[in-house]
């Protein structure tokens, strides 16, 4: 899907390229290092979203809310309308309300997820000293048996090194530096920039909204 073009031409489009572009680099960047280093993860695991709840960018939750309209509009109404809570699972943790415990792959945005989600498995640390380090999720696989390495031990191990989180968070942040700040955990992000982006749907001609529901906050009683 191509997630820009849903929106009318705007600055907020334009910046939902930039985040494809980011977000095409990071999943080549985490493909060319699973392939090298042998890592991978087991086969419809999902617990790293049961019990985690991701902060994103403002801009991150754009694109997830206009992939979310793309797809379905009724059920991106049904959000805007009714907003968007973390899951509680039945042991207590919260966790993603966009995983679906009854689907093999999990995910229900998976074409949209966070650049977190991207590279949760697959991307190393820097330590102060500038030296990449990288372990193996708890719940991984690594053919090669090695679970922690760092520095030139990566390519002696791992065949490559594995990309840097930090790094390409950074240039997400980029995109709208004002905003940088203003991470929130997905829930919240995401019950904001729906009702924005469904705004900005509704705007243009050949897709109108039609007959959703009404998703304009009450007014104060001024009496």
């Amino acid at each position: 899907m191509d997630i820009p073009s849903i929106l009318p031409p705007s600055l907020l489009s334009e910046r939902l390229e930039s985040v494809a572009y980011i977000y095409r680099r990071a999943d080549a960047a985490v493909e060319q290092f699973i392939t090298s280093s042998g890592v991978s993860c087991p086969l419809g695991c999902g617990s790293c979203c049961e019990a985690f709840v991701p902060d994103i960018l403002p801009v991150e939750a754009a694109y997830l809310a206009t992939f979310m309209a793309g797809s379905d509009r009724d059920v991106a109404f049904k959000l805007a309308a009714s907003g968007i809570e973390a899951r509680r699972r039945d042991d207590g943790r919260l966790g993603c309300p966009l995983y679906n415990d009854d689907s093999p792959y999990h995910c229900t945005v998976y074409e949209a997820r966070p650049l977190v989600c991207r590279m949760f498995a697959f991307s190393a640390v820097r330590d102060k000293f500038g030296h990449p380090s990288f372990s193996v999720c708890r719940l991984g696989l690594s053919s090669s048996g090695t679970r922690v390495a760092s520095g030139t031990r990566l390519l002696e191990v791992f065949g490559s090194e594995p990309p840097v989180m930090a790094y390409m968070g950074s240039e997400l942040e980029s995109i709208d530096p004002d905003a940088a700040g203003d991470r929130a955990p997905l829930p919240t992000a995401l019950s904001e920039a729906i009702v924005r982006v469904l705004f900005l749907i509704g705007m243009r001609d050949d897709k109108p909204l039609g007959n959703g529901p009404d998703i304009t906050p009450p007014m104060p009683n001024s009496a």
